[in-house]
């Protein structure tokens, strides 16, 4: 046993001799790290790392390049591309490239890089350790307290995830229920809704046929109407001189129009005129007199008013169109006279069309009234009572179905909420709802978690999406990144996009925004949601936190 000892602790030895040959033989050796002194043994030539060459030991640090990779000169600037390792003991061991070494700027805090003595070098390396250590303290406190939070968001993720499953369950079987409701209520509208049909169908049926007799009663008074006025001599005919003579249809005729007009005839009786002509005559007859009032329906007082005046020209003439109600033309009775009498005529006079106005307006309020004729009179009290009772069974059953929907609508809500990925622990879940805010010189940012993402100019105007939630994006840790996509398109470019890197921290702060290539936007979001154990940690070199 003893034997076995003294052999372990010979190996030993032997080890701590072997490494201690090696710092030794690297003291001369400038800018070499630790772990690549075996590389550099000065009982034997050097060989460059990369393979290419094999020089005398005496070329390494000479201040001439031999090797292609630069590993023969870690200590000088001679090769452009080698690295000169900082040793800075008490801090961080650094590489930098053996270019600056001796350019006349400290670059290592132990200023082991300007060692030709141009320029002094301060060692700064206890120092810069002091000042990470505290920055890491603080940093190690907050992740602790950012912890702590995150374990009291996860709780209350959990504890409302489980809210939400237990409301979505009963809200499903209020939604059956309701549902039930509804096809109830359907039913029932449905057959009350038939029966009102089925009265209103039968009311306008009637008022149809109806109407339809008042029409045709009309159109065949309008023809009496128009056979009387175009019947100049009224002998109960329509003769082909009359239809040239008269100024009541659309233009003047000649004797061949005419003959056309009253189907190839010389003239044509009321019977002949009604059921063979008037469906030509009517659209072409300018002035449809005011149909009289059926028979038996003649009201006494307008039975007794005297006749109004009618000018020869429109307006139409009616029944008790008299010539002497004609206007007189003044004039001389002499043949030139006579001539202007004929063109005054050919254009009516100022007092003929305001004569003929007044006339039109009568008879377009009359028309008007006859309008209102046409209009199907209120249903009955019968048929009433069947709308309203539809009516009723209609709004109940809208009633319930908006109701239904409702619910649904928040039974959908519900299950989205419960199918996000809020962490694995639910820890983002306290997040979901709120939004937060980051300004700088031009723009105030806005930040929804789970929701959107948004900025718009210090100054007013609209806000500008830079995207909704999408996925978390974040590797090797997933939840440590967000994604939002589908902004607002940039002017000839991409849809706007946000990328969020999430940091552990005590509080929810956005700290910073970059656009670093046009319409992609990078968030910083500190929130204890992102703390992970090990957060704080430090990673300070071992060896002089003693002298702290």
């Amino acid at each position: 046993m003893a034997a076995c000892r003294l052999e372990y602790f010979s190996l030993v030895f032997l080890s701590l001799r072997l490494f201690s040959s090696y710092i030794a033989s690297a003291s001369s050796i400038r800018g070499v790290a630790v772990t690549r002194l075996p590389f550099y043994d000065s009982s034997k030539d050097f060989t460059c790392l990369d393979g290419s060459l094999t020089v005398p030991f005496n070329n390494v640090n000479d201040d001439f390049c031999d090797c292609g990779d630069g590993t023969d000169e870690p200590g000088t600037s001679a090769c452009s591309n080698g690295l000169y390792h900082c040793t800075n003991a008490g801090f961080r061991p650094r590489n930098i490239p053996s270019s600056r070494v001796n350019d006349g700027l400290c670059d290592c805090c132990d200023g082991s890089d300007e060692y030709d003595g141009a320029v002094t070098c301060p060692n700064t390396c206890k120092e810069l350790y002091k000042e990470l250590y505290q920055k890491q303290r603080e940093e190690a406190e907050l992740a602790k307290q950012g912890i702590a939070i995150k374990q009291d968001y996860s709780q209350q993720g959990q504890e409302k995830k489980e809210e939400r499953k237990q409301k979505l369950e009963g809200l499903k079987k209020q939604l059956e229920e309701k549902k039930a409701v509804v096809e109830s209520l359907k039913a029932k509208k449905d057959e009350v809704e038939t029966i009102e049909k089925e009265a209103k169908d039968m009311h306008e049926k009637e008022w149809e046929e109806t109407k339809a007799k008042l029409l045709a009663e009309r159109d065949r008074a309008s023809a009496d109407t128009a056979f009387r006025a175009l019947d100049t001599d009224e002998n109960g005919r329509v003769t082909l001189q009359e239809i040239v003579d008269t100024e009541l249809l659309d233009k003047k005729y000649n004797e061949d129009e005419a003959r056309e007009l009253l189907g190839g005839y010389e003239e044509s009786d009321i019977e002949d005129f009604f059921s063979g002509l008037w469906s030509t005559f009517k659209d072409k007859y300018l002035h449809k007199q005011p149909e009289p009032t059926p028979v038996g329906e003649e009201n006494p007082t307008e039975a007794e008013t005297p006749p109004t005046e009618s000018p020869p020209l429109p307006p139409p003439i009616d029944d008790n169109f008299d010539d002497e109600d004609l206007p007189e033309v003044p004039g001389d009775e002499d043949d030139d006279e006579e001539e202007e009498d004929e063109d005054e005529r050919d254009e009516p006079s100022d007092e003929f069309k305001q004569e003929a106005e007044n006339k039109v307006t009568k008879v377009s309020t009359e028309e008007s009234n006859k309008d209102d004729d046409l209009k199907m009179p209120e249903y009955d009290e019968e048929t009433k009572a069947k709308i309203s009772v539809a009516d009723d069974a209609r709004k109940e059953f809208n009633d319930a179905e908006t109701v239904s929907r409702e619910t649904e609508k928040e039974i959908s809500e519900l299950e989205r909420s419960l199918n996000l990925n809020l962490g694995q622990e639910e820890e983002f879940s306290p997040l979901q709802g709120q939004c937060f805010d980051y300004t700088d010189r031009e723009y105030l940012y806005k930040l929804c978690p789970f929701d959107r993402a948004s900025q718009q100019p210090k100054d007013g105007g609209s806000e500008t999406s830079l995207g909704t939630w999408g996925e978390w994006t974040g590797e090797p840790n997933k939840y440590s990144r967000m994604k939002y996509s589908g902004g607002q398109a940039c002017w000839n470019g991409p849809s706007r996009s946000a990328t969020i890197n999430l940091r552990c921290g005590s509080t929810n702060e956005v700290v910073q925004v970059s656009e670093p290539s046009r319409c992609e936007y990078h968030m910083e979001f500190r929130t204890p949601a992102a703390c992970q154990s090990g957060d704080g940690d430090s990673t300070l070199p071992h060896g002089h936190g003693g002298e702290l």
